[in-house]
C-alpha cells in the first residue's frame, strides 16, 4: 500500500468477470492490490473473462471507472492440492492438537496445511479469516468443520484476499455469499486479525535459531521467496483473545543431513518473524511454546523438538554461545 500511494501508477491491467446488466464487474480471485491499483491508475485495462467466478465482498467495480475492456475467455490456472507427506502429516498432527474448537483459522497452501484439514474433520465451528483461500477449506465446509458460526468478526463470512486452487474451489466460491474476497490491506491488518477471538495463524518457515528467531525467506543472502502476510497474521493472532500464532516447518532437509532448527540464523538470512513476537514452533517431534520463555527455556524448548541427530550437536552449540 505504501509503494501504491508513494508512486504514480500510469497503467494496470487486471482481470474481472463480464459486466452485468447494471454494469458491474467482479474481480473476481484476486483482491490483494487491485482494488487500490484501480482507484491510483490513470489508465485500467480489465480481460473480462467468462470462466472467472463472480465473487463477492469488496470485488465490485464499475465499468464506467474502466478505461479498456479487453475480452479473452482463456480456463482457469489450477493448482491441485500436493499430498502430504509422513512428515508433513505428523507436523499437521501436532498442530491440529493446538486448534481448539470455535477456532479462526488462517491457513496456506501446500504439504504442511494439507495434512492439517485432515486431522480438523473432527473439530466444530472453527471459521475463516486468511490470506489464500484454498480446496482444503472446501472440504471443511461440506462437512460442516467451517461453518463460521462463532466469529466474533464477519460472522457466518469466509474471510479471503485470494482464492488459489482447482475447478472444484473456483465453483464453490462462484456467487457464494458466504465468501467475501476484501483488500489485502484490510484482510492483513494486525488490529481487524485480533478482533477474531480465538485466531491462529499457520505458516511455514525455512529455518529459526535457538532463540526463536523466524526465518521464511531466505538462504543466507540467497532470496527465496517474499514475506507476505506472514508476520502481519503471526502478530494478530497473538493479540487476539485466547489466539496462537504457530510457525510450523520439517526438522530437517536434504535427507536429514541439514537441521532446519540452528544455533544462529545463516549469515544474511532475512528475519521474517522476530523472537519477540514468536508463540509456538511446531515440527514432526512436537511443540514448543516459546511466548514469555527465557532464552535458556526457548533453546530447550526447541532442541526437545529438533531432529535426534541434530540435539547434541544444538545443546553444545547453545553452551558455546552462553545461550544455556
Amino acid at each position: 500500500m505504501e509503494k501504491i500511494n508513494a508512486e504514480k501508477i500510469n497503467v494496470f491491467m487486471g482481470t474481472a468477470t463480464p459486466p452485468d446488466s447494471r454494469g458491474f464487474m467482479s474481480l473476481s480471485l484476486s483482491l490483494v492490490y487491485e482494488k487500490e491499483m484501480i482507484e491510483n491508475a490513470d489508465l485500467v485495462i480489465l480481460e473480462v473473462n467468462e470462466n472467472l467466478p463472480k465473487t463477492f465482498g469488496d470485488t465490485q467495480v464499475h465499468i464506467n471507472d474502466v478505461d479498456y475492456l479487453v475480452e479473452y475467455n482463456a480456463p482457469l490456472l489450477e493448482f491441485p492440492s500436493i499430498e502430504p507427506t509422513d512428515t508433513e502429516r505428523k507436523i499437521g498432527e501436532n498442530i491440529a492438537e493446538l486448534i481448539e474448537d470455535e477456532s479462526t483459522l488462517q491457513i496456506g497452501i501446500g504439504g504442511i496445511p494439507n495434512a492439517i484439514m485432515r486431522f480438523l474433520k473432527e473439530k466444530k465451528d472453527l471459521g475463516i479469516h486468511t490470506e489464500m483461500v484454498t480446496d482444503g477449506i472446501t472440504e471443511l465446509v461440506e462437512l460442516g468443520v467451517i461453518n463460521n458460526s462463532k466469529k466474533t468478526l464477519h460472522k457466518g463470512k469466509i474471510i479471503g484476499t485470494f482464492v488459489m486452487g482447482t475447478q472444484k474451489l473456483y465453483d464453490f466460491v462462484q456467487e457464494n455469499l458466504a465468501v467475501e474476497l476484501m483488500r489485502g490491506s484490510y484482510v492483513n491488518n494486525p488490529y481487524v486479525i485480533a478482533q477474531n477471538e480465538k485466531m491462529i495463524s499457520i505458516n511455514t518457515s525455512l529455518q529459526v535459531d535457538l532463540t526463536g528467531q523466524v526465518c521464511s525467506e531466505s538462504f543466507g543472502y540467497q532470496h527465496y521467496t517474499g514475506t507476505g502476510g506472514q508476520l502481519d497474521m503471526h502478530r494478530g493472532a497473538t493479540m487476539s483473545k485466547d489466539g496462537k500464532g504457530i510457525i510450523a516447518m520439517r526438522s530437517t532437509v536434504k535427507n536429514d543431513s541439514i537441521s532446519t532448527i540452528v544455533p544462529m540464523l545463516t549469515p544474511g538470512s532475512f528475519i521474517t518473524v522476530p523472537r519477540q513476537d514468536v508463540d509456538y514452533i511446531v515440527t514432526e517431534f512436537g511443540i514448543a511454546h516459546l511466548k514469555g520463555k527465557s532464552v535458556r527455556d526457548r533453546v530447550l524448548s526447541l532442541v526437545n523438538i529438533a531432529h535426534p541427530n541434530f540435539k547434541d550437536f544444538l545443546l553444545n552449540e547453545a553452551k558455546k554461545l552462553n545461550l544455556i
